[in-house]
């Protein structure tokens, strides 16, 4: 049996290691239109890996998909190779929601209102731990605008109405912030770290390329800053042209835009995007590409 003195060592142990872990020193901070890492600039170019926690096969979603959960060779083999090639960052892909359509061994993040599965959030707490390890930052979109891994129209489906309701519902507003609150109040199951608290988390993004609201945007913002006072916010719409509302929501921290399409098509709107956040916001080309090989030669 353990003794007094015993149980206070054991505590500020636990304490010490969960306030040391990782490589990080600092979070991510903004200062004017830059990312900042303590007082040094921080820039980076670096990957997606939408499937680091959470696995699909069938990329066409046209059959029924074998999802599985990543083990922890598969999660750290991949942020080691990002690191290897001198990446930074890796953005990953949103939390899935369960479908109407789904077999019932499926597994998914959210289930349904309010419910979720530890076994999923478990191999995200993985991904976490390997991040702070390798020292490779996390960016976290919360919801999917489409509908390969689930989102707006499930969780309205859940309550009985429809996927534009999911941007002005007051119901389905009040589930969404609950799925938010669960993450970023988690406490993470391998390094004892709150999400809020754990500075592998570049920032947090509203979501994958989402058609939403301004409205829906600034309190999905406001929450996030309400829970979490260390990290980051990005805006995360789907849009190729940064339009004044992205700089006017002083809780929105990061702009993105996300480019498909020839090369020069492509430039021309980043360079333009970037005039537009220039003294402004930080700036984050979150994605580009799948052109055939001619058209980016143009």
């Amino acid at each position: 049996m353990m003794n007094i003195r015993s149980i206070r060592s054991a505590s500020l142990l636990a304490i010490l290691v969960s306030f040391s872990f990782g490589q990080f020193n600092n979070f991510i901070s903004v200062q004017g239109d830059k990312l900042m890492d303590g007082n040094k600039e921080f820039r980076f170019i670096s990957y997606n890996i939408p499937n680091l926690h959470y696995l699909e096969d069938n990329f066409e979603f046209t059959d029924p998909n074998p999802w599985i959960l990543p083990d922890e060779f598969e999660i750290r083999d991949a942020l080691t190779a990002v690191k290897q090639s001198g990446g930074q960052v890796a953005r990953i892909y949103v939390l899935s929601a369960r479908k109407s359509t789904d077999e019932k061994e499926i597994i998914r993040h959210v289930n349904g209102p309010g419910v979720f599965d530890e076994q999923a959030f478990r191999t995200l707490d993985l991904v976490m731990k390997v991040a702070n390890e390798t020292g490779i930052r996390i960016i976290i979109p919360f919801v999917d605008n489409w509908w390969w891994w689930g989102g707006p129209k499930e969780y309205a489906e859940w309550r009985g109405k429809t996927k534009e309701e999911f941007w002005s519902d007051s119901v389905l507003i009040t589930d969404i912030k609950t799925t938010i609150s669960f993450l970023v109040n988690r406490t993470n199951t391998y390094t004892g770290l709150r999400y809020k608290d754990d500075k592998a988390i570049l920032c947090w993004e509203t979501g994958n390329e989402l058609e939403t609201t301004f409205e829906w945007s600034k309190q999905i913002a406001a929450l996030v800053k309400q829970l979490d006072t260390n990290h980051l916010v990005m805006r995360g719409t789907h849009t190729k042209l940064l339009s004044e509302d992205y700089f006017i929501d002083p809780n929105v921290d990061i702009v993105t835009t996300h480019h498909y399409a020839p090369r020069k098509e492509m430039v021309d709107l980043i360079v333009e995007n970037s005039v537009r956040a220039k003294g402004r916001k930080p700036y984050i080309v979150g994605e580009f590409g799948f052109q055939p090989v001619p058209a980016m030669r143009e």
